[in-house]
């Protein structure tokens, strides 16, 4: 019985191990509370130790943007201005936009009235615009007016198929040379455009006259005979601005090349300094010999501090009187006055002022026309011109 019982426990230990299939059940385990087993086999609890349900596990889904983002990659902080912000902001040209960035200093634009040179150029921090780089899809932009100046002119960028523009304002110079020491602004246009669009746009600027201050000084010089000195009254609107854009593109030879063409037209009216009462006249600190009210009294009879002056190139002339007077030592002294030179009459202490404040423009008038085309071919897979 013995020998028996140790051949069956030998022959025991050295049959080998098999896995075995469990059937599955229809039911659920009846021992949920207490399971037993490896962790990863144990069922998931329909409730909680305190009894409420337990929520299923809800699948996390991360989101992102496929738009580029230079500064993602940009050593350097790059300011984008996007097509979007160009239509929201209401401004017809390219140049008032960039002014209203904190790192564009104002330079020829449409507000320039002295010095214009008709061109519309771009300055970052300050510097000039000689040293500002204007680059139209990575390109160099050639200037405007090669007589005047040598910065790029922003007229020949069309506004509606710009889809963004990127403004580098430091480390610049290290890649793009001198020309880049204040820094770069970059055009990306929408070359890939297809179809036709007809982008237009209409604006206009309205002021209330309501100023307290030079109305009453304009009012004296015009009691006074003189001519130049008027202003407008009430509500006035000026300043029209139309901006049209006819965009066409279109794919040719199975895609491989891909054109578009634009045609554009802008009409700005003028703004003069007449238009504003604040503006009207010539602000200036009374002399007291002005004689505004034409009683030889000058302005020191109302004791106003300032005046509406202007030039002494006036439409009658001024001549300078000298006139001898006495220094307390036995001896004269020449001294100078001035006065009007009128017809066949000298008067001297009467002086008249050419008020130019009025001729000078808030917004130059400007009509412009532009057209042209951005074309590229893939003749193979490693010529892209």
């Amino acid at each position: 019985m013995l020998a028996t019982t140790l051949l069956v426990g030998a022959s025991v230990l050295a049959t080998p191990a098999f896995a075995q299939d469990v059937p599955p059940t229809d039911g659920t385990p009846t021992d949920v509370t207490n399971p037993s087993g490896p962790v990863e086999a144990q069922p998931t609890p329909s409730t909680a130790a305190e009894g409420a349900p337990v929520e299923e596990a809800q699948d996390i889904v991360v989101t992102g943007s496929r738009i580029p983002q230079p500064n993602l990659e940009a050593q350097a902080p790059v300011t984008v201005v996007t097509n979007q912000d160009i239509k929201l902001s209401g401004a017809s040209r390219v140049e008032d936009l960039l002014n209203s960035l904190p790192s564009v200093s104002a330079e020829q634009s449409s507000g320039v009235s002295n010095g214009a040179t008709g061109t519309a150029t771009v300055d970052l921090r300050g510097l000039g615009s000689k040293r500002t780089l204007v680059l139209v899809n990575g390109r160099r932009l050639l200037p405007g007016d090669p007589f005047q100046t040598s910065s790029a002119d922003l007229n020949f960028i069309p506004s509606s198929i710009i889809k963004r523009v990127e403004v580098l304002t430091g480390g610049a110079s290290s890649t793009y040379g001198a020309d880049a020491v204040a820094g770069v602004v970059n055009f990306i246009m929408d070359t890939n455009f297809s179809g036709i669009r007809f982008d237009g746009q209409y604006s206009v600027y309205q002021h209330q006259n309501n100023n307290k201050t030079l109305p009453d000084l304009l009012d004296l010089r015009q009691a006074a005979g003189f001519a130049g000195f008027g202003y407008p009254k009430g509500s006035v609107v000026d300043g029209g601005a139309f901006d049209g854009t006819v965009s066409i593109g279109t794919g040719f030879d199975d895609n491989r090349g891909h054109a578009v063409a634009y045609f554009g037209y802008r009409k700005v009216r003028a703004v003069t300094q007449a238009r504003r009462d604040y503006s009207a006249c010539v602000l200036q600190i009374s002399d007291g010999g002005a004689d505004s009210d034409g009683d030889g009294q000058g302005f020191d009879r109302s004791g106003r501090p300032l005046q509406c002056g202007g030039s002494l190139t006036n439409r009658f002339g001024t001549a300078i009187f000298y006139v001898p007077t006495s220094d307390g030592n036995e001896g004269t002294t020449p001294t100078s006055t001035i006065g009007l030179l009128g017809p066949n009459t000298l008067n001297q202490g009467v002086v008249d002022r050419y008020n130019f404040a009025p001729t000078n423009y808030f917004q130059r008038p400007d009509e412009r026309y532009t057209a042209g085309v951005f074309a590229n071919y893939d003749i193979s897979d490693q010529i892209k011109p």
